[in-house]
């Protein structure tokens, strides 16, 4: 249990070690686009899983509805909305 605290922490030092030049680089380049909106959605995405796992099993839950939605769709013939 130790060791995933350990990992989770040396992870999110390296993200916030990496924020800074993220930041420096999309000064840098404002003239043209970049994906340094990108790249902090996908950071905050992951920190989302990694911490809020309910969050993760809500989206979980939602997909296999979904996908049990469209095959009984599928084997009644009816079209979906």
């Amino acid at each position: 249990m130790l060791i995933e605290w350990l990992v989770a922490l040396a992870v999110f030092v390296a993200i916030l070690a990496l924020i800074p030049p993220l930041l420096r680089r999309a000064k840098a380049n404002n003239r043209k686009s970049s994906g340094g909106s990108g790249v902090f959605i996908a950071i905050g995405m992951v920190l989302a899983m990694i911490f809020d796992p309910k969050a993760s099993q809500a989206t979980e839950l939602i997909q296999r509805k979904q996908e049990i939605g469209d095959e009984e769709d599928a084997e009644s013939g009816e079209k979906p909305y």
